[in-house]
């Protein structure tokens, strides 16, 4: 169980993940926690701002928000 921030769309429904292969990244249906285990995660919330917009301003993610990932959790504990 991961503890930190991730990246989510806005209905909490999406995680965003790296792909198999680690070279780009995908959003993943939270449908369990097994994929909130793969969820890009940071304990440090300035540093998922920083990255944020760097991923906006090369257009890989837009409309993602940080998200403690606990609250994730809850929905699965």
């Amino acid at each position: 169980m991961k503890s930190g921030f991730v990246f989510c769309d806005f209905d909490n429904q999406n995680v965003l993940c790296y792909t198999e292969d680690r070279s780009t990244v995908q959003l993943l249906p939270i449908e369990s926690a097994k994929n909130l285990n793969k969820a890009i995660c940071l304990g440090d919330r300035t540093e998922m701002k920083n990255i944020q917009e760097r991923l906006k301003a090369s257009d890989i993610i837009d409309g993602l928000y940080i998200v403690n990932i606990g609250t994730l959790y809850k929905r699965y504990f």
